[in-house]
């Protein structure tokens, strides 16, 4: 297969909008394009030209290169017939495993070259990620039904759209990864951030290398507003009182890792859903560690609350069934009710 080569791919931040060679027009589905056209003037989101040609030119799907219409990178991934035939690796590799790190003899399901248009791939992800999360309810205080979900189905669709919508479309060797392990999932995304944003200003500072793509994905209803996916991630998990966010930029890949709510004793009648912000600060440092003693949960709330009622919190948490306790004094652990180590072992309640 022959790679797509771009026209002068260093002239700007964004490449999405440059012609590709051989890419003629007719590699575009004309019928993608007017569907999607009436579905953007439907939602507000576009008063440009219906005619589909129209569009992709003034949407820059379509660019002059020596005298003649090609294809570009933004039209071939969002309206083209076969993009994988252009872009081999415009593709998302998908691993889901029992336990908490990548093992071989631990797959539940692995789906490699998921592939189509960005529409088809955000599609699929959100999909099986949604029917392989846990559900569940709980009663609020008003005997009101709560449903409540392992990860918040916005956050799931969130990061499946800035994974595709970020990617650098130019690493013709490497395919977007999403890895689902029993206490989280790890969104990545080849070519790692763009330059001058970093983890640190991540939320703050905007730029993007597909331009053209996201005008597309906000047309289509997949982008709310320019720069405010990953936002809207941290403000989902911290209104469901989860742990916020990791995020990772590794100079070849973006990762973003988000833990999963646990979801042992929630039912009818579980207290999770009502749980106090300190509550929800103690079990979202269990889970991310994994363990922790009492000293250190004790140590996260030095100079705002007392030990005693850290104490009681952590006793709350372990007999609604949200964190496990286990040994002693001062061999004793606390683990997520979903992570519990010593196999076989007593459960200890006894307070810290």
């Amino acid at each position: 297969m022959q790679h797509p080569s771009f026209i002068d791919p260093s002239a700007r931040p964004s490449t999405d909008h440059l012609p590709v060679r051989d890419a003629t027009p007719d590699v575009l589905d004309l019928d993608k394009v007017s569907r999607h056209i009436a579905g953007a003037v439907n939602r507000g989101r576009y008063q440009g030209p219906t005619d589909p040609l129209a569009y992709l030119i003034q949407s820059r799907c379509l660019a002059p290169l020596d005298g003649a219409l090609h294809a570009t990178t933004a039209g071939i991934l969002c309206f083209g017939r076969d993009p994988q035939a252009i872009f081999e690796r415009a593709v998302i590799d998908l691993g889901h495993y029992q336990d908490t790190q990548v093992n071989s003899g631990e797959v539940v399901h692995l789906e490699k070259n998921i592939g189509g248009t960005i529409f088809d791939q955000i599609e699929r992800l959100e999909s099986y990620l949604w029917q392989n999360v846990r559900h569940g309810m709980t009663i609020g205080d008003s005997a009101q039904r709560i449903e409540l979900h392992e990860y918040p189905r916005v956050v799931i669709r969130e990061l499946g759209v800035n994974m595709l919508a970020h990617r650098d479309y130019t690493q013709q060797n490497s395919a977007a990864r999403v890895l689902k392990f029993r206490n989280r999932i790890e969104w990545i995304s080849p070519g790692g951030l763009p330059p001058g944003i970093t983890v640190a200003n991540i939320l703050d500072e905007q730029s993007s290398r597909n331009r053209v793509i996201l005008n597309i994905l906000y047309e289509s209803g997949y982008v709310e507003a320019f720069g405010q996916g990953l936002d809207t991630v941290v403000n989902e998990l911290r209104n469901a009182g989860m742990a916020a966010p990791e995020f990772r930029d590794t100079g070849v890949s973006f990762i973003v890792t988000v833990y999963g709510r646990p979801m042992e004793g929630v039912s009818a009648g579980s207290v999770t859903a009502r749980l106090t912000e300190r509550q929800r600060e103690l079990r979202a440092y269990v889970q991310r560690h994994g363990e922790a003693s009492p000293r250190e949960l004790v140590d996260l709330f030095v100079g705002r609350v007392d030990a005693r009622s850290v104490r009681r919190d952590l006793q709350a948490l372990v007999q609604s069934g949200v964190l496990v306790m286990q040994g002693w004094g001062r061999g004793a652990r606390y683990y997520w009710a979903s992570g519990t180590a010593a196999p076989g072992g007593e459960t200890d309640r006894e307070d810290p």
